[in-house]
């Protein structure tokens, strides 16, 4: 049996006390990274835009609870901006945001492209709360809490999640 990452973002959520102390980091602070991520429930037939094996390139964004959805919406029109800055018309772009939620998450949106197969999903956002990290301190027993000079008080940040499939990405680029 062999388990292969369906996503990169868990080794952010790991590494989030190393980055933050050895960069001095005060949140609001983001980690990005590319990475490849797997997906075995896919039925490849799309080209590149479903594939069990992609790149991924995201952000998570720590920040103070309580000021993740402004950081969402924040978030969400930086990402459009940028989407619409390649060039590729602003009509080949719309937002879908998600009525139904994952369990960690409390919005999340996609932005999607006008490929030659019609509108999908090219980048995800997403506020995750603080699920991660908590999840990774009850597991780990370690804690992995922010000192906020601020406020004078630790707590676990929430997190705003932008993902975008590079080979999606690509992909865009060919057909426009």
């Amino acid at each position: 049996i062999i388990y292969l990452r369906p996503e990169t973002a868990q080794g952010i959520f790991v590494n989030f006390l190393n980055v933050q102390k050895t960069g001095r980091m005060k949140i609001p602070f983001g980690i990005a990274q590319t990475g490849k991520a797997f997906r075995n429930e896919i039925v490849a037939r799309q080209f590149i835009f479903r594939m069990r094996e992609f790149e991924q390139m995201e952000m998570q964004f720590f920040v103070r609870p309580g000021t993740e959805m402004e950081w969402y919406n924040y978030w969400k029109e930086t990402r459009m901006k940028w989407h619409k800055s390649l060039g590729f018309g602003d009509e080949n772009y719309r937002y879908h945001d998600h009525l139904k939620l994952a369990h960690y998450a409390n919005a999340a949106c996609d932005i999607e492209f006008n490929f030659p197969f019609g509108f999908k999903e090219l980048e995800g956002i997403h506020s995750r709360t603080d699920f991660d990290l908590k999840a990774h301190e009850q597991h780990s027993g370690k804690k992995l809490q922010y000192f906020d000079p601020e406020l004078n008080q630790n707590y676990v940040p929430y997190v705003v999640e932008t993902s975008v499939g590079l080979d999606r990405l690509f992909l865009a680029t060919l057909s426009k």
